[in-house]
């Protein structure tokens, strides 16, 4: 299919764009999910996720002679 090459260059810087655009906001958001570096992120409090653990887990912790 022919296209006219100023429409074929339209489309280019279209796409091209909408790539950097792209890749923008996930550099974004990975850098949101990642949290600051640098300074800033050497001295920011640090978030721990709790796991709680399963039943047959801790019952392996407590003594036999407590089960």
């Amino acid at each position: 299919m022919y296209q006219h090459p100023t429409i074929a260059k339209a489309l280019a810087e279209q796409r091209r764009a909408t790539l950097v655009a792209e890749a923008e906001s996930a550099r974004l958001a990975r850098a949101a999910r990642n949290g600051p570096t640098g300074p800033a992120g050497w001295f920011a409090p640090r978030r721990h996720a709790r796991v709680p653990a399963a039943r047959g887990r801790l019952a392996r912790l407590r003594p036999a002679r407590a089960r």
